[in-house]
């Protein structure tokens, strides 16, 4: 026992020489700053993945392709044409899941767009996206389905993004999403209105009978700016919203085209006469 300790000993004093050693001749300094660097270069490789900036340009297009195709495209012919897409993406979802070899060639083509745990058990929130666009253009008018896809598009766009370069930084709710998130959601969603309602519906009113407009700028009790921070502050709060653990994807247009509704139609805060009312 006594040689062992005398050789733990000689250990022990023999590596804190060299320790000393290479502290003097700066090694260690040098192997910390190496450590340092690796590790900084580890973290942004790390959070630009965290970004996923092929998903969530795929995701934020679909905003623009609403607004060009609003003005002159039929919503239901949209519709369909969705449903024929959702039928075919929920198809191969389905299938993937059953058969490892098509599983496989699926992530190898679509895996930059899709999270890891897409790729073993969970179903493409492109699947969730899709159903979302179509239910808001099956039971909304057509103006709030749009601005519903765009929330959809870019307020949860923003929020995903601000979520995670600031979130450490501010409130975090208790369903693990941040206060600069939804502020993100906000502030986009009420650009994106502005546009929308602004520009967009503007250009748009020539082809659409009163009936058929949910915002009327002389009737509304709700001037542009006003109208555009609402929709703002529903994109952030739909963006929020944590429903049983349903996709985001899914309840974000539901959510936000129902606040809209609800809003500008139901109240008839938008076009100066109450849905609600006709029934009471």
């Amino acid at each position: 026992m006594a040689i062992h300790r005398n050789i733990a000993y000689k250990n022990r004093y023999v590596k804190q020489k060299l320790n000393d050693w290479r502290k003097q001749n700066g090694i260690l300094e040098a192997e910390q700053l190496l450590k340092d660097i690796n590790g900084i270069n580890n973290t942004t490789q790390v959070k630009t993945k965290d970004l996923e900036i092929p998903r969530k340009a795929l995701h934020s297009s679909i905003g623009f392709i609403t607004l060009y195709l609003y003005p002159t495209t039929d919503p239901i012919l949209v519709r369909n044409s969705l449903l024929v897409v959702f039928t075919i993406v929920l198809t191969a979802d389905l299938l993937r899941f059953n058969n490892a070899t098509f599983n496989e060639l699926y992530i190898k083509v679509m895996g930059f767009l899709m999270r890891e745990k897409e790729k073993k058990h969970k179903i493409n929130g492109v699947v969730f996206y899709l159903a979302g666009c179509i239910g808001v253009l099956s039971i909304f008018p057509k103006d709030i389905a749009a601005m519903s896809i765009l929330i959809l598009s870019w307020c949860d766009t923003a929020a995903s993004f601000f979520g995670r370069k600031y979130g450490h930084y501010t409130y975090r709710f208790s369903n693990g999403k941040s206060l600069a998130g939804t502020l993100g959601a906000i502030a986009i969603g009420s650009l994106a209105a502005l546009m929308f309602w602004g520009v967009v519906t503007r250009q748009d009113q020539s082809n659409l009978t009163i009936n058929e407009r949910s915002w009327i700028p002389e009737r509304s009790a709700f001037p542009l700016l006003l109208l555009a921070l609402l929709n703002g502050i529903i994109g952030g709060v739909s963006e929020l919203i944590d429903l049983w653990e349903l996709d985001d994807n899914l309840v974000i247009p539901l959510a936000a085209g129902s606040f809209l509704w609800m809003l500008l139609r139901g109240l008839g805060l938008g076009i100066g006469e109450s849905w609600i009312s006709s029934f009471l």
